[in-house]
């Protein structure tokens, strides 16, 4: 969504170019991936442009949109277009325009007594073009609002929808606009008195408007006597809170009793201070904390006369106290999501300043002696001793700001004396100090007398620059960038500061000068917002990011180093740093390189934007689950105003600098998206889909059996272990609104079972083009280069209801199955088991498909070809083993006879237990499985089997996998990291992996594909474990268009759980033409992580002298271009030196956005869970079995693909490509088909781990 502002007259149109206040949201619809012929719309002189407004007016009378070109009447009344009426008092009506004018326009309505203009600032916005249509949605009287929806022209279809489908959206918007309003008419009344409007600060100040909430207490009261009231209209309902201690419940009982501001403090100290173990709160308390001070600090919880008589310094006190707790918070705060250095910074400009001047015993004396002055009148003097005076000295609070903001407005009219006038001036600056809602530019006066000379430059260097800023009518994008360049310095140089610690002795002015440099640093950010939201602007009046396409690579400049800097203060901010620093980096190195015309340069900006987005939706999720619940919980309880509640977490990121990080990021993201040719959609299985579109989270089988016909589902969020015809035979396609990798699990059920699936990851595309198709009957149409969704045809329907029932009837048919049928089931596709009679491993070369499954098979064949391979066809194998099938049945029978009986009635059971059932009879099978171990010598074989010291992964082989017609791709677990010294641990990792084939979602999807329970059984493949370089999976024909001579690979840092799983981001995707070997670039790698073992970062520490790396961005390193070095050279070693080769797929998900976060996969008594916890404690403990978490932690290293080959260099791809490419020719020749492949590079030796048949 792309922003405009303009400041026009109201009334009649103004014919200057002012800027305008004004809203205009343009949304822009991309049409699906195309390749065509240039046709008229791109070369078209005009664009067309609908307006369309809704009211309802006297028979008789016209509407008409009025403007400056020639099309719109050129503001003559008398020849401008008139609407037509449509039901529901829709006006409509089109016109062309020319292409990147600036359009200014008002609408009106013509009656036999004349024009009726509407009210308020000319509407502008801008004509894109060519190849786009506008669609204009006006709200009557609403000028600062318009709304501007831009579609991409496409020769078949119309330039605009048909109105009818807009009818739900319009309405949408007609009740978001009616409260826009009632909020500006609420807002109105006050806005005068506001301290946080612009005339209340200093002209050098006025970049704090719009970062301090407005008043939204009682109007201002100038009185001749006192007239302050101790009356409460309150309410303190703590019936629907969280008992006691909780934060909540301290501030309601605490506010009951807390009339005035120096009570309400001491409310807010007992949660910040008081309460917290030693005096630190936690992010409950300081998120309960930052939106109680917020309210009483805006008047929305009212402050009134409490009785007593203390001065501001009682208040200063209190501020003091709180203020170091929240220092040593932000100190102490070691989550990588920084929660509690987001609010406490928060906090702490809800907080009087405890400065010398208000410590002192009668602080704040200016105004006694103003109210005191022969100069003025008498009923002004005596104003100011009731309003000001008297208050200040007995009853302090957020509304003697309000009343002076508001008084000294009445007194520089020019009526009273200049020293009167100046006096006055001062004690409101005083106040404002008091209040800290200083602005930036006298708090950095104010800490620069405690710098050294050099940094008195830099906060001389910043002011010179703001100084210069401030006397541009029109300053340039280059102006802002170079201005916020000079204020991130500041903040940095402010941080750097305050990040040395705050001691527990801290004098008094020490704390009170880290108390102006903490608040410099928030005002900072807040200015930094002001600067970005100007650039976006100033952006936009150049024609945003269409301006970008055709422009030189200087052009893009101003808009990157804009994003850069934003995200500086985003992790200046404490947000994820890593991150942040490794998204700089990548945006600094491909501004260096530009040329973002070329198609490659193109995506790999695109890559890196994506990753942007991430980074801030990261930051507003953060706020969205800290913030509205507690709001709602104690805005109701304290019965704050309805509207004060619905936008409270609003206004926290509309006046948050990642607001305009991610406008930024929306606009070089179209951009970089255009110039490469791709589309916001993302094809990943081809097909047609028809059936209600529904909007569900996750794909949830018990949700999807709500409903009673066929369905595409938009789906918010996936995690990859998905199942997809499990979920329910209603499901018909997908539409993914996060990326996903194409090879992923998830994409590969999708693909076998033919679910046509589209990946949709831009909100807005989402919000405009999908989201209002909600609750319809629509097509989607996958093709290897488009997706499209529409309303469906009768025939679509008819023939989709068909074919539904002959799916649901046969899904009857198998669902059907009482334990007393289960016998009458037909047989599924399970593959032939012969069970061995005792207890005994194979020898990997030894594995077939009957005794040990498919998946060791084909890894037995895998080690047979390699021996073999030679030239750019080689390829290594890791060492292996396996458990074959019938072991885990005699492991069974050694239980006592009671286990073996409910062993035998709960697998029964499972054969048609309904979904409510199945998850306790899924629990206790795998308890009780999980439960089981190996004997000694089988133990004994495994291990030797290996070399001494070396870690394994224990991995699945069933004969429910791996098949041609089921894959069963990621459906049961893997174990990684497991020592082979350590006998326990593998047989309790052998243990885990029999368990997975009782999991709720494994069940499911052998009875969706009509296996008997009783049919599956569970071998274990047990193969060495390496640490690759790179981890990739493989299709060796396309996986969308099937094409044999185009093979298909997603590449990923680390271990490759990164590309099966359902992580957010994107792998580097390779096309290879496997018969001239070209390598075409699809996608560029945007992990924010690569997973790897954890052990071997522990092994890689003590090799290097036991160095801690714990808190050490670790990446890997820089991949030179291909000469005539090795592919040893191109690609080196994730990890430190002294990491050895070894597996792949491990199954624990990477974490968070931080340097290096622990993941694991754990047993967990009846499940296998994800977690993290000590890798160490059971194989340093000298024996025994290893307990949940010790073992399978992984650890995510953040990514840096400015320094990765495979982004950097077309060599480095091209090289990697064609020796990928040739391997895939040699499996599908040996396995006699395509192949779906999972491998890795180590060092520069291509190892494939495993081998299926490709759907």
């Amino acid at each position: 969504m792309l922003q405009q502002r303009s400041l026009l007259r109201a009334g009649r149109p103004a014919r200057s170019s002012q800027c305008s206040r004004g809203l205009v949201q343009h949304r822009i619809a991309r049409a699906p991936l195309q390749c065509h012929a240039k046709d008229k719309a791109e070369t078209a002189d005009t664009v067309p442009v609908r307006f369309r407004i809704r009211k309802k007016i006297e028979y008789g009378e016209r509407f008409k949109v009025v403007g400056n070109q020639a099309a719109l009447g050129s503001w003559d009344v008398s020849k401008a277009p008139e609407l037509k009426w449509h039901d529901g008092d829709l006006w409509a009506g089109s016109v062309e325009v020319p292409v990147g004018k600036d359009i200014e326009f008002k609408c009106v309505f013509i009656t036999s007594h004349g024009e009726n203009w509407e009210d308020g600032s000319n509407r502008k916005f801008k004509a894109l073009g060519p190849r786009y249509s506008l669609d204009i949605r006006c709200a009557w009287n609403s000028t600062r609002n318009t709304d501007v929806h831009a579609h991409e022209l496409k020769p078949s279809e119309p330039a605009f929808r048909e109105l009818a489908s807009l009818q739900s959206l319009d309405h949408a918007a007609a009740e978001a606009d009616a409260l826009a309003e009632r909020k500006d008419r609420e807002r109105a009344r006050s806005r005068q008195a506001s301290y946080s409007s612009m005339s209340s600060y200093s002209d050098s100040d006025s970049e704090l408007a719009g970062h301090v909430s407005a008043w939204q207490g009682r109007d201002v009261q100038f009185m001749r006597s006192n007239q302050h009231s101790n009356e409460r209209n309150g309410k303190w309902d703590t019936s629907g809170l969280p008992p006691a201690p909780h934060p909540l419940q301290t501030l309601v009982r605490g506010d009951e009793k807390a009339a005035n501001w120096l009570r309400k403090l001491e409310v807010a100290k007992a949660v910040l201070v008081d309460e917290p173990a030693r005096a630190r709160p936690g992010v409950e308390a300081l998120a309960a904390g930052f939106v109680y001070l917020q309210w009483v600090t805006t008047g929305a919880i009212p402050c009134v006369e409490g009785g007593g008589h203390y001065r501001p310094n009682h208040h200063a006190r209190l501020a003091q106290h709180i203020f170091r707790s929240l220092e040593w918070t932000i100190e102490d705060d070691r989550d990588p999501t920084r929660a509690a250095t987001l609010l406490a910074r928060k906090l702490s400009t809800r907080l009087p300043s405890f400065g010398e001047a208000f410590t002192q015993q009668v602080p704040l004396t200016r105004i006694r002696d103003i109210a005191h002055r022969n100069d003025i009148p008498s009923d002004l003097k005596q104003e100011i001793k009731h309003t000001l005076q008297n208050k200040l000295h007995r009853n302090a609070g957020p509304e003697d700001l309000v009343a002076a903001e508001a008084m000294l407005g009445r007194i520089t009219s020019g009526q009273y004396s200049g020293g009167f006038v100046s006096e006055f001036k001062i004690f409101v600056a005083e106040l404002r100090d008091f209040f800290n809602a200083a602005g930036l530019t006298d708090l950095l006066h104010a800490v620069k007398g405690a710098m050294n000379s050099e940094d008195q430059q830099v906060i001389d260097f910043f002011m010179g620059q703001k100084a210069a800023l401030d006397n541009k009518q029109n300053p340039s994008p280059e102006d802002l960038v170079a201005t916020c360049h000079a204020l991130t310095t500041v903040r940095a140089l402010l941080m750097g500061g305050l990040n040395s610690g705050l001691r527990n002795d801290a004098p008094d002015a020490a704390l009170a000068m880290r108390q102006r440099w903490r608040l410099a640093e928030v005002k900072a950010e807040d200015y930094a917002f002001v600067l970005l939201s100007r650039l976006d602007n100033a952006l936009e009046q150049q024609g945003g990011g269409a301006a970008l396409l055709n422009a030189h690579d200087l052009a893009w400049a101003p808009v990157l180093g804009g994003l850069v800097l934003g995200l500086r203060h985003l992790g200046l901010g404490g947000l994820a740093p890593a991150e942040a620093m490794a998204i700089e980096a990548e945006l600094t190195a491909w501004q260096k390189e530009g040329n973002f015309r070329d198609r490659d340069n193109a995506l790999r900006l695109k890559a890196t934007l994506e990753r942007m987005q991430r980074f801030t939706e990261s930051y507003l999720e953060l706020l969205l689950k800290l913030l509205p619940p507690v709001a709602e919980s104690l805005g109701q309880a304290l019965g704050v105003a309805p509207y004060a509640i619905q936008t409270f977490t609003e206004a926290e990121i509309r006046a948050n600098v990642v607001f305009q990080v991610s406008k930024l990021t929306t606009l070089l993201l179209r951009a970089s998206r255009t110039a490469a040719g791709s589309s916001s959609w993302d094809p990943l299985v081809a097909g047609t889909a028809v059936g209600k579109l529904v909007e569900l989270q996750e794909l949830d089988p018990s949700a999807l059996a709500t409903f009673d016909e066929p369905v595409v589902v938009l789906l918010r969020s996936a995690s990859g272990d998905e199942e997809v015809s499990a979920s329910g035979h209603q499901l018909q396609g997908v539409v993914l609104t996060q990326d996903l990798p194409h090879l992923s699990h998830l994409g590969v059920r999708a693909r076998q079972e033919r679910v046509p699936f589209a990946i949709l990851d831009d909100p807005a595309v989402a919000a405009s083009d999908v989201s209002p198709l909600l609750g319809q009957h629509i097509a989607l149409t996958v093709t290897p280069d488009s997706v499209s969704i529409a309303p469906a045809t009768r025939e679509q329907l008819a023939a989709a209801a068909a074919a539904a029932g002959d799916k649901a009837r046969a899904a009857a048919g198998g669902a059907q199955q009482p334990a007393a049928a289960a016998e009458a089931a037909a047989a599924g596709p399970a593959g032939d088991v012969s069970k061995v009679s005792s207890m005994r491993m194979l020898p990997l070369l030894d594995c077939m498909p009957t005794l040990a499954g498919a998946k060791a098979s084909s890894c037995a064949r895998l080690e047979q070809i390699s021996l073999e391979a030679k030239g750019p066809e080689a390829f290594q194998t890791p060492r292996g083993c396996c458990v074959p099938f019938g072991v885990m049945e005699l492991a069974l029978a050694g239980l006592p006879y009671e286990q073996q009986d409910r062993y035998k009635q709960l697998l029964a059971a499972s054969e048609g237990a309904g979904l409510s059932e199945l998850n306790g009879i899924s629990d206790e099978l795998q308890a009780l499985v999980g439960s089981l171990s190996l004997p000694d010598n089988l133990l004994k074989s495994l291990a030797g089997t290996f070399q001494p010291g070396s870690l394994l992964i224990c991995r699945s082989s069933a004969n429910v996998e791996d098949l041609a017609g089921m894959s069963g791709a990621g459906l049961y677990e893997s174990v990684p990291n497991v020592p082979s010294d350590r006998p326990a641990d593998i047989s309790a990792a052998v243990a885990a992996v029999w368990a997975s084939l009782f999991t709720r979602r494994a069940i499911l999807s052998r009875r969706a594909a009509g296996v008997r329970q009783s049919d599956a059984c569970m071998a274990v493949l047990v193969q060495e474990l390496l640490f690759p370089t790179y981890s990739f999976v493989l299709h060796t024909a396309s996986p969308l268009s099937g094409s044999p001579l185009a093979a298909e690979v997603e590449i990923a840092a680390g271990l490759g759980e990164t590309l099966a799983s359902g992580k957010r981001g994107s792998a580097w995707r390779l096309e290879i033409n496997k018969s001239t070997g070209e390598v075409k670039a699809l996608a560029f790698a945007n992990f924010s992580e690569a997973l790897l073992p954890a052990s071997a970062m522990r092994a890689a520490s003590a090799g290097n002298g036991g160095a801690k790396q714990e808190d050490e961005q670790e990446e890997l390193q820089e991949l030179p271009p291909i000469g005539s070095a090795s592919l040893a050279s191109m690609l080196a070693g994730v990890g430190p030196a002294g990491w050895r080769s070894g597996g792949l797929y491990s199954k624990a998900g990477a974490a968070g956005s931080s340097g290096s976060s622990a993941t694991g996969i754990s047993w967990s008594g009846s499940s296998l869970s994800s977690g993290s916890g000590s890798a160490t404690s059971s194989r340093d403990g000298g024996g025994g079995v290893a307990r949940a978490g010790e073992l399978y932690d992984c650890v995510g290293r953040t990514m840096d693909y400015s320094r990765h080959g495979l982004s950097k260099s077309s060599d480095v791809r091209q090289a990697l490509g064609r020796r990928i490419g040739a391997v895939a020719g040699l499996l599908e020749r040996q396995f006699g088909g395509a192949q779906d492949v999972e491998g890795c590079f180590v060092g520069d030796l291509l190892y494939v781990v495993q081998t299926r048949p490709q759907p």
